[in-house]
């Protein structure tokens, strides 16, 4: 103590001093140091939760990118396949248009030649009937007198038959 003395230093008061400032550290410690850590802690905590948050959102907004982009490009190439079944459908569809348009063509065509054929027989029978009534009034015009009724007949077939 001599030494404190020498220095002019009163033990005393350093004591309490040594006490008024130990009170003022703990009073600072529990009322501000103590609390304040607390709340920056807190604060801290809700930060990095923030920040985890936020990252998280992140990476399920790109998973949510990524799926759409996968399902839009699925859906444009099931498009695709779709469309390109339409263009083969149609192509199909056309083809048997021709075919059946063919088929109606040559049937119309069959039918119209067999009429003309029809009628054309028609005409020819037609000829025949008046061109061996002609002869036939011909003939016995010129043979009246001189033929008798059953030869005119059977020259007459003979005629036709000859046509024919």
């Amino acid at each position: 103590m001599e030494i404190l003395e020498l220095f002019g230093v009163d033990w005393k008061l350093l004591i309490a001093q040594l006490v008024n400032f130990i009170v003022v550290v703990l009073v600072l410690w529990f009322f501000a140091l103590k609390p304040l850590t607390k709340t920056m802690q807190k604060r801290n905590d809700e930060i990095s939760k923030g920040l985890a948050d936020a990252k998280s959102a992140q990476e399920r907004l790109n998973q949510v990118e990524r799926d759409a982009k996968d399902k839009l490009n699925k859906t444009k190439n099931e498009a695709m396949v779709i469309l390109e079944e339409a263009k083969k459908q149609a192509e199909k569809s056309k083809q048997e248009n021709v075919v059946k348009t063919k088929e109606e063509v040559a049937k119309l065509i069959t039918k119209a030649k067999e009429q003309i054929n029809s009628e054309k027989d028609a005409m020819i029978s037609q000829a025949k009937t008046e061109l061996a009534g002609t002869i036939s009034l011909a003939l016995e015009k010129i043979l009246s007198s001189q033929l008798s009724k059953e030869l005119d007949k059977k020259y007459i077939d003979k005629v036709l038959k000859d046509l024919k």
